[in-house]
This record gives structure tokens, C-alpha cells and sequence, in this order.
């Protein structure tokens, strides 16, 4: 018990003489490279052109309305297709496993994915929600 108390002293004593010089003003750190997202609030922005096309890709936080989540593609596709009869909104079918979610909707607030979702609850779908996603935004 000696020896090993012994053995760690030692050890101790010499870990505490090796110092390391360390500089922090001589650290370089490279700049990060930060994704430019861009809103377009309006057809008049800056940022968007009606007449050309852009291959870039535009992030935008919205609101989609969820249907159903299920682990059957077969439903979720049968759902969608009996909600493009009815409906006129984008719908989409979402995997994430182990569930395939129907979902519809691109709403900037959730004022209008509530008032859709209000909708859906009188039209028979009571299980209806709202979800925060990334939408498609498009400008017309």
C-alpha cells in the first residue's frame, strides 16, 4: 500500500513540472462558413427574380398540417389521393421511420395552417395537427 501510495506521489510531482507553453494569440482559427438562408417576404424583394431560374435551394420555417402517420405506405398514399380530390394544397408523404406521415400545406404563420386545420377536423379528420417544418415556398 506504501508503494502504490508512493508511486503516486511520484507521478504527481512529475506531471506538475512538464508545463506546456501555451499562446492563445497564437491559435488560428479559421472563420466558420455560415449557410446564407434567404426570406423572401415579397415578390418585390431583392432576392427573387420571376423570370429566371434558380437551381439554389431557399430554406424557409413554416407550418404544415399533418393527417395521418402511419406505418403503411399504402394508406398514406390512398389518403393522398383522396385529399388531392377535395383539396387544393400541395400534399406530401413524409418517411421517418418507422411511419409514413400525410402531410399538407406551405403556411408562413400558423394562422392559416389553424384555419386549415379547422377545416380538415369538419371534413372528418379529427386527428389532424399542426407541425413547425420546412415548407416550399413559392411565389407566384
Amino acid at each position: 500500500m506504501k508503494y502504490i501510495s508512493f508511486i503516486i506521489l511520484v507521478s504527481l510531482v512529475i506531471g506538475q513540472e512538464k508545463k506546456i507553453n501555451f499562446d492563445p494569440n497564437k491559435l488560428n482559427d479559421p472563420e466558420p462558413r455560415w449557410p446564407k438562408i434567404i426570406l423572401p417576404l415579397s415578390v418585390d424583394s431583392q432576392f427573387v427574380k420571376k423570370d429566371t431560374v434558380d437551381t439554389a435551394e431557399i430554406i424557409v420555417e413554416g407550418f404544415r398540417v399533418q393527417v395521418l402517420a402511419t406505418r403503411d405506405r399504402g394508406n398514406a398514399e390512398r389518403l393522398q389521393n383522396e385529399l388531392l380530390l377535395t383539396y387544393n394544397e400541395d400534399i406530401y408523404i413524409i418517411f421517418e421511420a418507422p411511419n409514413y406521415k400525410v402531410r399538407m400545406g406551405n403556411f408562413f404563420d400558423r394562422r392559416h395552417a389553424e384555419s386549415f386545420r379547422k377545416t380538415l377536423v369538419k371534413k372528418g379528420y379529427p386527428s389532424a395537427w399542426i407541425i413547425r417544418t420546412r415548407i416550399d415556398p413559392k411565389i407566384k
